[in-house]
């Protein structure tokens, strides 16, 4: 009966070390893409945690028309500072036997796509960009990076920061910080269960060994 004891001790202590490696394992990088098209961006918010990319891809095939994807971190409206970006001017299509069209000729510059990595320069927070169509249309859009729980001594800006300007100023308050805070808090708990189920079955081995000895 005192070794059934001992045994059932033993497996809780190995539940609980398996338990705690698996919540702390590394996040893996993953792209999101936006897609660029005639009735808009899709989607207009884009939730990423840090380390993630996003890629904006045109598929707006409209004549004469280019997209321009912008973020002005001092709204200074020159999207040239070392934390802005600009990705030039986006097409839907190249083509380089086209001619007479400037944005698909070959001596010229032709993208379709645009990416940016939040893992650096851009950290965690929120992003207010637009896409500057050439008809002077202007569409909105918003990157919200989750913090990575598994990143350690970041310099990247808090939670909750907000970059860029958009052209409607009334924007409503995210709660996607309230929900990360909710998680943290449930992994905290849990950690704190496992750790306490551990103490009490290594303090209730030794009470064991020390009755078996006596």
């Amino acid at each position: 009966m005192t070794m059934m004891r001992i045994h059932v001790f033993l497996g809780l202590l190995l539940m609980g070390s398996a338990i705690v490696p698996g919540m702390v394992q590394a996040h893996s990088a993953d792209t999101f893409t936006v897609v660029i098209k005639q009735s808009g961006l899709t989607p207009s918010t884009s939730q990423i945690t840090y380390n993630d990319s996003v890629v904006w891809h045109n598929t707006d095939g409209r004549e004469n028309l280019t997209h321009r994807v912008v973020f002005d971190v001092d709204g200074d409206g020159l999207y040239n500072g070392s934390g802005d970006w600009d990705s030039g001017e986006l097409v839907a299509k190249c083509d380089s036997t086209t001619e007479n069209s400037t944005e698909n000729n070959s001596s010229s510059d032709c993208n379709i796509t645009f990416m940016v990595w939040f893992n650096g320069t851009f950290g965690v927070g929120e992003y207010n960009y637009q896409d500057l169509l050439s008809d002077g249309t202007v569409l909105n859009g918003t990157i919200v990076v989750m913090e990575d729980v598994h990143i350690e001594n970041s310099t990247s800006p808090a939670i909750g920061s907000t970059f860029g300007a958009t052209e409607n100023e009334n924007v409503q308050p995210s709660s996607v910080e309230e929900e990360d805070v909710d998680d943290g808090d449930d992994i905290r708990r849990l950690i704190l269960m496992v750790g306490g189920l551990s103490g009490l079955g290594a303090l209730g081995l030794i009470v064991l060994l020390l009755i078996r000895r006596s």
